[in-house]
């Protein structure tokens, strides 16, 4: 996969902003230091102990992370070529290293603006974002990472960029050179043929399982069972008819309000899992079905089916939508048709195959009926690619 560095230096920080910088710097220098004595001293040391052993220093947690990972890969190194290496030190004119999940840019008011991560209390809002002083070159980049769209017109187009079809951005590090606060980071470049032979894994949404994620090609799954989902819908239902008898609007608004931070929080739990599968399985691709029309079934559905209506679909879409695309995952869309009725075996599709909660096809292969479905899902081609093949 090619890859592109874009360095570009900060616009004019404050002085305040200059020594929050190099203050952060200097103690990044001193939690790698202490990390890589640390793992030298007790090589099993967790990663959780060496980050609780680093909590004094005044860096943001995420650094502290980064501290450690650097540390631990330089000791990993050393380790292996000790009788020709010395041990490692860092020096205190170190970069300071940001994964692709903590720092963004962002245009406003005419300047392209960064943010990460400091020493600043808070989250990470707008105001305290910096601006950039960009140029011809860097803002061409910087719009098809932020856009996925090139200027064809721009004199830094090339013909043989057209194949690209998906901008990445990887680490980024703040670092001091002649005087000058930089940012860089990495864009890395996916083309066409690329995505289209990714790995891919499918999710599968229902009813006694909310969610299951597989693997077709190893045959690994996860799933999330419903049965707690669905007692919890069913207490708040039945808490619901009692409030509106008896006319207690503000309970039941408090009610509804609970119930909703439940729904987003087992969301949150779920998305958060189907990602780290996705890496785990080394896949680049979420596969899900496109279910844009699943109210207009409800009419079709039994009375004990009432979780799937009540039970928020697309937010955990949003949810897993945005966490992909943090671990730098995509999500794609597939037609849902007769998912639980064809093998992911042989491709035979028959309704009789699948009886209850388990499929069985006349080719001998037998699994969970939802976890078959997500083995289907995971080999169809997206919604996009059917049109693009149109």
């Amino acid at each position: 996969m090619p890859t592109l560095t874009i360095k570009i230096p900060l616009f004019e920080p404050t002085n305040v902003k200059k020594e929050m910088y190099e203050t952060m710097r200097s103690n990044f220098s001193d939690a790698c230091n202490q990390a890589i004595q640390l793992k030298k001293d007790d090589s099993k040391m967790k990663a959780s102990e060496i980050d609780k052993q680093l909590g004094h220093f005044l860096l943001p947690s995420t650094l502290v992370q980064e501290a450690r990972k650097l540390a631990v890969s330089r000791y990993q190194d050393w380790n292996k070529n000790k009788k020709t290496k010395g041990f490692p030190r860092f020096k205190k004119k170190i970069s300071i290293p940001f994964n692709n999940q903590n720092w963004r840019l962002r245009f406003d008011n005419g300047f392209l603006k960064l943010g990460i991560p400091t020493l600043e209390e808070g989250n990470l809002t707008v105001d305290k974002y910096v601006p950039l002083k960009t140029n011809n070159y860097s803002l061409f980049w910087v719009n098809f990472l932020l856009h996925g769209e090139m200027d064809k017109k721009s004199k830094f187009f090339n013909k043989s960029y057209e194949t690209i079809s998906k901008p990445r951005k990887s680490n980024g590090h703040l670092f001091f050179k002649n005087g000058k606060w930089f940012f860089s980071f990495v864009i890395s470049f996916v083309s066409q043929n690329e995505v289209l032979h990714s790995k891919a894994i499918g999710v599968d949404r229902g009813l006694k399982y909310i969610a299951v994620a597989g693997d077709s090609e190893t045959g690994d799954y996860l799933h999330f069972d419903g049965k707690n989902i669905g007692h919890i819908r069913r207490k708040f239902s039945r808490l619901r008819r009692i409030l509106m008898k008896n006319r207690n609007l503000k309970a039941l608004k408090r009610l509804e309000n609970k119930e909703q931070r439940i729904i987003q929080n087992w969301n949150h739990v779920i998305s958060k899992q189907i990602v780290e599968f996705a890496q785990k399985c080394g896949a680049s691709i979420i596969k899900i079905e496109d279910l844009s029309n699943i109210r207009s079934m409800k009419k079709f559905w039994k009375s004990a089916d009432r979780n799937i209506n009540s039970w928020a679909f697309f937010d955990l879409e949003l949810k897993l939508t945005y966490k992909a695309q943090l671990a730098e995952l995509v999500v794609q869309k597939v037609n849902p048709f007769k998912t639980s009725q064809e093998c992911s075996k042989c491709g035979n599709t028959k309704k009789m195959n699948r009886r209850g909660s388990l499929y069985s096809c006349s080719c001998g292969y037998k699994k969970n009926a939802d976890v078959n479905a997500s083995f289907v899902i995971s080999t169809r081609p997206s919604i996009n690619e059917n049109l693009t093949a149109a």
